[in-house]
């Protein structure tokens, strides 16, 4: 396989169709896990006989209501958000093998693909994630048992009780780095499966074989791209990094030389406001560029299309 052109012909799918970007857009706020949240505060005036009642009469229903009403909405914002991100997936995908085929794509057609694959990208997403889940239940009940045995052992004999509680912690450690190369192989093969799903139309379950078989067959090429985008995201991540320093360093200059004023929350608010920008723009072309390296790569490794020579692409 051609690697160098695999990349490139990615990044020029991603720079060239930045419509795409927001589809990775989306992907990031799917995966980036977060957002939102927030606690609220509630401010009481008065003085400290104030509190003395709230703590013995106990937090107003109304602001018990808000509470739930806040949580709920957070979750249906989350699904919502969650939802999204599939879709956004499968419309990556998509779009990249409509760009390959016929020349050209669009938001619209790539998210429809997306939708109407939801529900296989869902269960693909749930079949990568039982394994993982069942093994580590298994896992931690075990280390729980061997804890708690070392601990009774410590009755008998300390050197007994030191020697359980060095093995448990021994087998700890080999269970967490097995549990996560266990990931690593399941986050590939559901990126395999989502591709086999949209670009071969196949179930849930087949698609799910199908990324097995196309790892085990693969898995040179796979692991180098895996090293590939480690790299690119560790300088990436060195980059945003500098460019954070550059921003907040100038704030923390004048907070501890000048007496911080009111005047500071507008800088301090454009500054967050930007780098917020920046990340999401950096997060949008990443996804869309590496979404559409594993499909492309995708589309060699099981040959339903060869990659077109790379070709200087006019502006437009």
């Amino acid at each position: 396989m051609d690697y160098g052109k695999v990349l490139r012909r990615a990044w020029e799918i991603t720079w060239r169709w930045k419509i795409l970007w927001v589809l990775g857009f989306l992907v990031a706020l799917g995966s980036g896990g977060g957002g939102g949240g927030g606690g609220g505060g509630t401010s009481y005036s008065g003085d400290s006989s104030d509190w003395g009642y709230t703590f013995r009469h106990g937090v107003p229903t109304e602001v018990w209501a808000m509470i739930g009403a806040l949580v709920c909405l957070g979750l249906i914002v989350a699904i919502a958000i969650w939802v999204a991100s599939v879709i956004a997936r499968g419309g990556l995908i998509a779009g990249v093998q409509q760009i390959e085929e016929e020349g050209t794509t669009s938001l619209g057609s790539a998210w429809r693909i997306g939708v109407r694959r939801f529900w296989t990208l869902f269960g693909i997403g749930i079949l990568a994630a039982i394994p993982f889940l069942i093994l580590l239940i298994a896992g931690i009940v075990v280390l729980i048992v061997m804890f708690a045995g070392s601990g009774f052992a410590f009755d008998s004999s300390e050197a007994m009780g030191g020697l359980g509680i060095a093995t448990s912690i021994l087998c700890g450690g080999v269970f967490c780095c097995g549990m996560i190369i266990l990931a690593l192989i399941l986050e590939q093969i559901r990126i395999y499966a989502e591709r086999a799903a949209v670009l071969e139309g196949l179930g849930w379950i087949e698609a799910f074989g199908r990324g097995w078989e196309v790892l085990k067959t693969n898995l040179g090429p796979t692991i180098l791209f895996w090293l590939i985008f480690l790299v690119i995201s560790l300088a990436l991540g060195a980059v945003i990094f500098v460019f954070v320093l550059i921003l907040v360093l100038p704030f923390i200059g004048l907070v501890t030389t000048t007496d911080p004023g009111a005047w500071l929350i507008a800088p301090i608010c454009c500054g967050g406001l930007l780098a917020i920008v920046a990340g999401s723009l950096i997060s949008a072309i990443y996804q869309t560029w590496h979404s559409a390296t594993w499909t492309l790569a995708y589309r060699e490794m099981t040959g339903l299309a060869a990659i077109p020579a790379v070709e200087p692409v006019a502006e437009e």
